[in-house]
């Protein structure tokens, strides 16, 4: 039994011991960079934030979710830029070219609430129209509760939020994702790139719904979590995970589209249906087969959608 023991410990110490030496001396080759960083905007706060804009017209600011880069919306800024808009992507805060936040600041919704406000600021907007996806749906859920913002208009593309009125608060990531996002699992995966590569795949896997991937999706992910300022951030706002009480969607008074895959597997289809009935202003699109990747699988459509919306007319349906 004795013997068992050490064998086992032996090939547990050779498990995790074997594959960072491996890596160091064979790396794999170098992450492709990130797509050029377009303009710096620096925040009161002191952070700077990469934007990148395109087209000429009104104003339409484009929130990524969690994790993600401005880069995610690149195929929607193009198709709204054709349509006569200013498409205005951003990084938030830790990701792609922007700057990370402090140590001790805050990693949550309302501290990227915060710097959105602050950017429509800096870049003067007025009647602004804010387009949400995932956890940048409820950052726009939550500054347009405010109601002190020049926000005028939102689009909630499979956004987060709350699926009723007294919805509880998530729990926050299950204890695997916890113990894979610890400090020294993290340290380890760092040193073996498959591991954190399989991950992103399996996570774009879901996030597509099973569905096709462009060919420079995976590559512009893994270019993000190269950042080790993304790893961290990811980790922090994972946990500090969306809850409803920043905003009661009753109390929201800005014309609100949302638009939502039927298939969509990370953001509940039952968020949208709840938003629409609860939000005096606003109407749902239910995209059929749609997953949670709307912006980069149906960008024509969808900027179709948030056209005919804008300009007031009656939306397309899919």
């Amino acid at each position: 039994m004795r013997r068992l023991v050490a064998i086992l410990v032996l090939l547990l110490f050779a498990a995790i011991a074997l594959p960072p030496l491996w890596y160091t001396l064979f790396p794999p080759p170098a992450s492709p960079p990130l797509p050029p960083p377009g303009t710096r905007v620096v925040l009161p706060s002191g952070t700077g934030l990469n934007v990148v804009e395109e087209g000429d017209g009104p104003a339409v600011v484009l929130v990524h979710g969690l994790p993600g880069t401005a880069y995610d919306w690149r195929l929607l800024a193009t198709e709204l830029a054709a349509r006569g808009f200013r498409a205005i992507a951003y990084d938030r805060a830790g990701y792609g070219h922007s700057d990370p936040r402090a140590e001790d600041a805050p990693h949550s919704l309302p501290a990227n609430v915060t710097d959105l406000e602050q950017l429509i600021d800096a870049l003067d907007l007025e009647d602004v129209t804010v387009v949400g996806w995932s956890y940048g749906g409820a950052m726009a859920l939550t500054a347009a509760s405010d109601g002190s913002n020049d926000i005028a208009r939102m689009v909630l593309v499979g956004t987060g939020g709350p699926d009723a009125d007294d919805a509880e608060p998530p729990e926050g990531p299950p204890g695997f994702i916890r113990f894979l996002y610890s400090d020294p699992v993290l340290a380890w995966r760092s040193r073996v790139p498959p591991i954190t590569n399989g991950l992103i795949a399996a996570a774009s896997d879901a996030a597509f719904s099973g569905g096709p991937q462009p060919d420079w999706w995976i590559p512009t992910v893994t270019s993000n979590f190269a950042r080790p300022a993304t790893v961290q951030t990811y980790k922090r706002e994972m946990f500090h995970p969306i809850d409803g009480d920043g905003f009661d969607a009753r109390r929201i008074d800005v014309p609100t589209l949302l638009v939502h895959g039927d298939d969509d597997r990370l953001a509940p289809v039952a968020i949208a249906q709840y938003l629409v009935s609860a939000i005096p202003d606003a109407e749902a699109i239910f995209v059929e087969d749609g997953s949670h990747m709307l912006p980069v699988t149906h960008a024509p459509l969808l900027a179709d959608m948030i056209a005919t919306f804008l300009r007031g007319d009656t939306a397309p349906n899919e």
